[in-house]
Parts: C-alpha cells; sequence; structure tokens
C-alpha cells in the first residue's frame, strides 16, 4: 500500500477512486446524522495500492473538484456524503458506486451482512479489522496505526468495486441505475419530521401511568411468563405452557367465562401500554431530538434498500413502526412546520394491483379496470354476496388474498381469520379456483430454486437450505412485495429529480407505501398534483395492464390520512 499525502490533478476521466471518511467522536444515536465529531480525514485510493489521505476540512472542496470527472466509489456512501456535506456542496452525480447498496441488489437473501469487513473476506479473502474504528470515537489525533486504518478502508472498497463489476449482470445495474441510486439522493434530502414534544411527553406519561396500575391490579407479575403461565393454569386455562400473545388470545376466546380470562386480558393490555411508555417514551425525545430553526424535528436514518425484498427501513428512529392501525395519536405528533401542511401519497391497493400485473389474472384484470373495489367482487366470487365497503365481511377478504398470494397456509390463515383449518383450506380453493391466473402464478413461482425478480429485474435469492417454507413464502411475496417497493423508491426519486418549487426538496419520510411531505400551505394543492402525477407515472410505466390510484391527503399532522 502506497500512502500518498495529495491527490493528482490528471486522474483519467471515469476512472474510479474509492473516498472514506473517518469522524472523531460521533455520537453513536445518530451516525447517520451530521451533527456530531469532528473530521478525521478523508482517504482517496485510485487503484488497488495507491491511496491519498487529507486530514485539513478546508481542502475538502478543493479534493472533490479534482475528482469531479471520477466515478466516486464508496461503502455506505449515504453515511460519506452526509458528512462530507458539511463542508462542501455535493449534488447529485451519476458517477456513483456504493459497494453496499450494490451488494444487497446482487445478494439479496443469499448473504445476510454487508459490512465493508463482510465485502473484504468474500471478495477478496481478506480479514479487514475493525477494533481501530473503536479508537475514533475517543481520539482526536491520528496515528500511524489510523491512518493505515483508514487508507486500508479505501484500497479495500477500490478493490471490491472490481470485484463487483465482474459478477454485476445487466438487471442488477438497471436496479442501481434507475431505482436504488435515483433514491438515495432524493433520500439525502430528506427533511426530518418536525414533533409535538409537549404532547410526545404527554403521552408517554399517560401510556406509563395506565401501565403501572395495570400492573399493580394483577396478583401476578405481567412481565414473569412463569407467573403469568402459573397463575392462569389454575383459573381456567387449561393445556397453558406459555405467556405469548397469540396463545393468550386464543385461550381467552376459548374460556370466554373462566376466571383467568380478564386477568389474561388486562395483562396483554399492560404490555400494549408498557411497550409503548418504552419504545415511545421520553427516550424516543432524548436520543433523537433535533432543533432547526427553533423548531424541533425527528430526523430518522432511512435505508435506501434494507429488506429481503429490496424495499427501504428506518431506524434511530424507526417511524415505520409507530403505531397507527388501533390508535392514531402518535402520528397525531408528528406535525407540519409553522405555515406548512403535511402531505400523504398513499398507493391505492398496491401489492393487489402488482398481483394483477404480474399473474395476469383475467378476472383480477376485469375488477381493476372496471374501478370496482378488489374486496368487495372477492367476496361476491367466494361467498355469491353483494356487499359494500362498510360490510365487515371485506375486511375477511383482505387476508385471503394477502394469504393466497403470499404463501399462507391453512393453519395461518385460519388463526387470521379465527376459524378452523378445514373453512380456511375451503375458502383457499374458492380463491384459486376463481382465480385460475393467480394460482398458475403461485405454482410457478414455487417452483423457482435459484431466486426470484420482481417487475424491473430486482433480485431476491431463496434458501435453499431453510427446512421450514420460508423460502417458498419468499418466492410468492418478494416479486410482489419488492415490486412495491421498487414502486415507491421510483415515485419519489422522480418527485425528487423533477422538484422545481421554490423551496427545498420537502419529502420527510417513507412509511412502505406512503410518501410523506412537509410544504408551505400556499404550494400545498400545488404539489399534491405534482406528487399524484409522478407516482402514477411511475406505476403505469412499471404496471401497464391495470390502473393505479393514488390517495392524497393533507393537515396539521401526520393523521391526516384518513
Amino acid at each position: 500500500m502506497n500512502i500518498h499525502p495529495y491527490i493528482p490533478r490528471d486522474l483519467p476521466r471515469n476512472s474510479y477512486v474509492a473516498i472514506d471518511t473517518e469522524i472523531f467522536g460521533m455520537n453513536d444515536k445518530t451516525l447517520h446524522r451530521p451533527t456530531s465529531g469532528k473530521f478525521a480525514c478523508m482517504t482517496i485510493a485510485t487503484s488497488a495500492e495507491d491511496v491519498y489521505i487529507m486530514q485539513d476540512e478546508t481542502e475538502i472542496k478543493l479534493y472533490l473538484q479534482h475528482l469531479q470527472d471520477c466515478i466516486w466509489v464508496m461503502h455506505n456512501a449515504k453515511f460519506d456524503i452526509t458528512q462530507l456535506r458539511r463542508w462542501a456542496d455535493i449534488p447529485p452525480r451519476k458517477k456513483l458506486w456504493d459497494t453496499l447498496l450494490i451488494e444487497r441488489i446482487m445478494w439479496g437473501g443469499y448473504f445476510d451482512t454487508f459490512g465493508l469487513n463482510d465485502l473484504s473476506r468474500r471478495y477478496l479473502d481478506e480479514y479487514l479489522e475493525k477494533e481501530t474504528r473503536d479508537e475514533f470515537k475517543t481520539v482526536t489525533t491520528m496515528d500511524e496505526k489510523r491512518v493505515e486504518y483508514a487508507c486500508r478502508d479505501a484500497i479495500n472498497t477500490w478493490r471490491i468495486c472490481e470485484a463487483q463489476k465482474k459478477v454485476m449482470t445487466k438487471s442488477d445495474w438497471k436496479i442501481w441505475d434507475e431505482v436504488d441510486r435515483p433514491a438515495l439522493w432524493a433520500v439525502l434530502d430528506f427533511k426530518g419530521m418536525a414533533i409535538d414534544v409537549d404532547k410526545w411527553m404527554e403521552i408517554a406519561r399517560d401510556n406509563k401511568q395506565r401501565a403501572d396500575e395495570l400492573k399493580a391490579s394483577l396478583p401476578f407479575n405481567p412481565d414473569s411468563p412463569k407467573q403469568v403461565v402459573a397463575y392462569l393454569s389454575q383459573r381456567g386455562f387449561k393445556g397453558i405452557d406459555k405467556a405469548q400473545a397469540d396463545i393468550l388470545e386464543k385461550l381467552i376466546k376459548k374460556y370466554p367465562n373462566a376466571e383467568a380470562t380478564p386477568l389474561a386480558k388486562a395483562q396483554q393490555e399492560y404490555k400494549m401500554y408498557a411497550k409503548r411508555a418504552s419504545t415511545y417514551g421520553a427516550t424516543f425525545i432524548s436520543d433523537h431530538l433535533e432543533y432547526d430553526e427553533g423548531v424541533p424535528i425527528i430526523y430518522p436514518d432511512w435505508e435506501v434498500t434494507k429488506a429481503l425484498t429490496g424495499r427501504m427501513a428506518c431506524s434511530s428512529p424507526n417511524l415505520q413502526n409507530i403505531p397507527a392501525r388501533d390508535t392514531k395519536i402518535f402520528r397525531e405528533c408528528f406535525i407540519a412546520r409553522p405555515g406548512h401542511k403535511i402531505i400523504v401519497w398513499d398507493y391505492s391497493a398496491q401489492e393487489p394491483l402488482i398481483t394483477a400485473h404480474i399473474s395476469q389474472d383475467k378476472r383480477l384484470l376485469e375488477i381493476f379496470r372496471s374501478g370496482k373495489d378488489v374486496y368487495c367482487e372477492m367476496a361476491l366470487d367466494i361467498h355469491g354476496k353483494v356487499i359494500d365497503k362498510s360490510d365487515p365481511m371485506r375486511t375477511a377478504m383482505k387476508p385471503i388474498f394477502l394469504g393466497a398470494t403470499y404463501g399462507l397456509s391453512k393453519y395461518g390463515l385460519a388463526k387470521r381469520l379465527e376459524c378452523n383449518a378445514d373453512e380456511a383450506e375451503y375458502l383457499l380453493e374458492k380463491f384459486f379456483k376463481k382465480y385460475s391466473g393467480v394460482a398458475a402464478y403461485v405454482q410457478r413461482q414455487q417452483r423457482e430454486k435459484k431466486y426470484v425478480t420482481t417487475i424491473l429485474g430486482r433480485k431476491s435469492w431463496l434458501n435453499s437450505y431453510d427446512e421450514s417454507n420460508k423460502g417458498e413464502r419468499n418466492s410468492l411475496n418478494s416479486p410482489i412485495q419488492g415490486s412495491a417497493g421498487d414502486m415507491t423508491k421510483q415515485a419519489f426519486a422522480k418527485m425528487h429529480k423533477e422538484w422545481d418549487f421554490d423551496f427545498p426538496f420537502a419529502v420527510v419520510g417513507i412509511i412502505h407505501d406512503e410518501v410523506v411531505a412537509d410544504v408551505p400551505e400556499y404550494a400545498v394543492e400545488e404539489v399534491e398534483k405534482f406528487g399524484e402525477r409522478c407516482a402514477i407515472e411511475v406505476a403505469e410505466a412499471m404496471c401497464p395492464s391495470v390502473p393505479f390510484k393514488v390517495g392524497t391527503y393533507s393537515g396539521e399532522s401526520w393523521a391526516c390520512k384518513e
């Protein structure tokens, strides 16, 4: 390894240069934010042997200018670009290669770890020690060992890129070029979500108080599975051996008049409030709150590709897990900035529409093209009953549809519908008989043994050594869920690329099939139409055989969605 002090100015156009950044003293809880730590160094590798190191933050802008015509290679580019933007303007560029995201595109499902050390072992047969990395948390100066560590990271990133280029397929490149890279630049410009701290803390106190009251009212420790099982088994819950929620729910229904039933309900209610008080309590604020011009803001860490299907993920904190089905109270805390409104765009029936397009099922295509509600029509097809959207039977159709297309067993469906396995099996048979195109799709996918792909070609590798039927389920749901993820990413990336308003890109988050933005009041109507157009154009280009609709909502908070 040859370490040089200055980057040459005559690097060939389109040459690959690996860039790595080290920061002293970063806060472990906010590594995704440019708010802590002090610049340590930037290393640039131009070959398997040559690497340049720069330790003066005032030279970052100049160094990056010298590299403008090169292809930047980074491992987890989101981190490096986020930090480097403290000292230099870095606009979106096509000449970018992220070894982390590209590895996930190529090998999602085949491997489950994608750190730089993992890729070093995988491609270079080298162990990349990470002990020195921990030193950067506490030290403020570079020594010979830290210099060598930082330079080795850049060298290995360059070498991994060279190895990836040899195995990358055209379809892998298409996903990177058309989906994940554009989405990455959009994510880098996400604005945080404003939050009503006082309301959040009030909810946290209420949840804690309610949990404490329920705990005190119970004659056993609700956090002790052993005590829960012992107490409830003596009061009518025959055969109870575990205190898991699904087991208690079954026993509550089986023994509605037992002495144990109200106690089990109280225990489950306690667990819910205790979970909310813990996960969405005071530490949520203390760990993640920042301020932007006096406005309290939460900035989550959005990952462009994380799940097996290629969908996005969120952490620190995870806003995708904020309760929404049984209560909107938490979403009400995420509010618009002063003088702004929250906008939510939401694909209607996104996954059923994708299923119709992929399977080309004649009946599904007929339903969607007619504009009728798919679940109401399913009730007619399966039960012979005409219902409207207010009918409880419509709700029961959703798990049948999802169960059939995602490989749910008759036992799993029976649990969701609260019926016996024979009834669930009958419903699945009725569904597949009526929707023969979906049945053919399911059979076709179940024959796949290597990998399956989304509509755009994103691979999801199947684990042939899995003794459960998880691989079989992935063969069914990965193309559908993955296509939904690709569609949503392309939608907000298109918004980002075509954004031409007199204020910065306003998207603040992606919650599965929802795109959430925080927009000045005067522009709400215009931005609503713009976002809806982008989302529909992307969807129709991907699935031209079915018509898509996008629900658009706006209001004072994230709870504006109906």
